[in-house]
């Protein structure tokens, strides 16, 4: 016999006992195009940031890092107009950049993955070299704290958005961060601390 699947919020597909909707901000959208790169098994997880991110902020773009059209998309960009956040040797300090250079971004590319996979993802990934890669050198303290972080500048990938487009616009994206924490609070209230970080992943 078949168990009877429960019910699902047609808006934010979460379970309708964990449903989110209430706790969303107006809706809003920034100067900025936001690609997201997400690892397959991210997206299915229960504790990823994005699903959140993209109901806060509908205009994100989220492509599967298994997807047949990712290179074409990607060569589809004017890639002087992009960066990457991703921490590299080459990349620029996301603060220090001059405003005539942030005047000429229009958009950003995010990865969302485990710190391993996301790095694995982009040394194989060489259109993503051909783009300059932005990273952050004081970012706001983590909010997120039911997945382990590998050091005290990481952030999710909702909070690195966030950061990013604060830093390269006029727009403030502190609504978004508290919903991620209101949504998290609300989802976990009926479970112990303890589970918190029953799976630890370095993202």
């Amino acid at each position: 016999m078949m168990r009877e699947k429960r019910p699902r919020c047609q808006v934010c597909h979460f379970l309708q006992t964990q449903c989110v909707c209430h706790l969303l901000p107006s809706s809003r959208s920034v100067d900025l195009r936001i690609i997201v790169l997400q690892d397959p098994k991210e997206a299915k997880h229960a504790k990823n940031t994005v699903s959140l991110l993209a109901l806060a902020l509908p205009q994100i773009e989220c492509i599967a890092m298994d997807d047949v059209t990712l290179e074409a998309r990607l060569q589809s960009l004017e890639f002087t107009q992009w960066r990457v956040v991703y921490p590299n040797e080459q990349a620029n300090l996301i603060e220090q950049l001059e405003k005539e250079e942030i005047a000429i971004i229009k958009g950003i590319i995010l990865i969302d993955a485990t710190w391993r996979k996301a790095k694995r993802f982009y040394l194989t990934q060489p259109l993503l070299h051909s783009i300059n890669s932005l990273m952050f050198a004081c970012p706001p303290k983590e909010q997120y704290e039911i997945r382990k972080s590998p050091n005290d500048k990481a952030l999710s990938t909702l909070e690195a958005c966030c950061y990013a487009v604060e830093q390269l616009t006029t727009d403030t994206m502190q609504p978004i961060r508290d919903f991620m924490v209101a949504s998290i609070e609300w989802q976990w209230r009926c479970q112990p601390k303890s589970h918190k970080h029953s799976s630890i992943i370095d993202r």
